[in-house]
């Protein structure tokens, strides 16, 4: 999915040839995910993701979840169209390390920063990590809407994900908190 990606970017594959070899990465996955969960013996991290409100593409959230679940990660997903209340009430139950929240058109970008501030009304903000991503998600946008880190496409996500992970148990450590997140000593 990585060279996918970078013939995407540089136009040899249009999104056809994403879909396509998007699925044929979650059938594979689905055939190895006995395998590929008995790899760790504990999750690398708890993850709570969804489509904000009012957009409903989930094809790149749904390929990030595939790598983040093949690295270790377990995964809540929360689906399309999530409303701010929705992921409030799941960070609540589920405690998650991380909140992904995904979006596909620019009009719906502001139900990140609206699930956001509803976090931070509920005293949630800085129980979680928060990682954005979509299409039109920069930087820049991320920053601006308070969210910990951005990514720019599936693996970069995984990467984030696996920092900002790293960073928490880091914190829980210092702080003389039990972690639920293992030390695997070496990254795959």
């Amino acid at each position: 999915m990585e060279i996918v990606g970078e013939k995407w970017k540089t136009y040899e594959y249009f999104i056809p040839n994403v879909l396509v070899s998007a699925m044929a990465t979650k059938l594979s996955l689905k055939s190895l995910h006995s395998a590929l969960t008995t790899l760790r013996t504990r999750p690398m991290g708890k993850v709570v993701a969804g489509t904000v409100k009012g957009d409903v593409h989930d094809i790149g959230k749904n390929i990030l979840l595939m790598f983040m679940e093949a690295n270790g990660f377990e995964i809540i997903d929360l689906g399309i169209d999530v409303a701010p209340e929705q992921f409030v009430k799941a960070v609540k139950k589920e405690k998650p390390d991380l909140l992904l929240l995904s979006c596909l058109y620019t009009l719906t970008m502001h139900s990140m920063e609206d699930t956001i501030i509803a976090l931070k009304k509920a005293g949630l903000k800085g129980q979680v990590k928060i990682l954005v991503g979509g299409a039109p998600i920069t930087k820049e946008f991320a920053n601006s809407i308070g969210a910990d880190e951005f990514g720019t496409d599936a693996m970069d996500g995984v990467k984030k994900a696996k920092e900002l992970v790293a960073g928490r148990k880091e914190v829980r450590e210092k702080d003389g908190f039990e972690s639920r997140i293992p030390s695997t000593g070496a990254e795959r």
